[in-house]
């Protein structure tokens, strides 16, 4: 049974929460699951890797985890084995510096700002999934900083 069919069954849709600090990532999950979702916390690589991507409607992704810039890497752990898999990526980096480039790391995609990122995650969570059902990248996809 693939994703859309567990939704349709009425199984809640799962969510992925990679984040280091255990209070965030609490936050988060009640945050998801008000929402209707089911989680899955790792908080670590290691443990992010071993989820179960294939049934992941989503996946909320902290760049630095452990004190180490590791985010890039699990992501692109996860669209190996999914390449269209939404995810949003939280990061207390501002939105210039080249830690939180997220250019290369695949679509659909959106980043989320901490430290407010819990008023929005909900907010951003449907929104890279209706991204990812309309199958269209947005239009200047590229960080303004970015643009030539």
């Amino acid at each position: 049974m693939d994703q859309q069919d567990s939704n349709r069954l009425g199984a809640a849709p799962l969510a992925l929460v990679v984040d280091d600090e255990a209070l965030l990532a609490l936050e988060m999950e009640d945050l998801l699951a008000t929402a209707g979702f089911a989680t899955v916390i790792a908080c670590s690589a290691a443990a992010a890797r071993a989820a179960p991507v294939a049934s992941l409607s989503v996946a909320v992704v902290n760049l630095r985890l452990n004190g180490e810039l590791l985010g890039h890497g699990i992501i692109r752990s996860l669209r190996r084995l999914r390449p269209d898999l939404p995810i949003v990526v939280v990061t207390g980096y501002d939105s210039d510096a080249p830690q939180a480039d997220l250019r290369g790391l695949g679509w659909p995609t959106v980043r989320l700002q901490k430290p407010q990122h819990g008023e929005h995650l909900v907010g951003a969570v449907r929104d890279v999934i209706a991204q990812a059902q309309c199958g269209a990248r947005p239009s200047g996809g590229r960080r303004q900083v970015d643009r030539v």
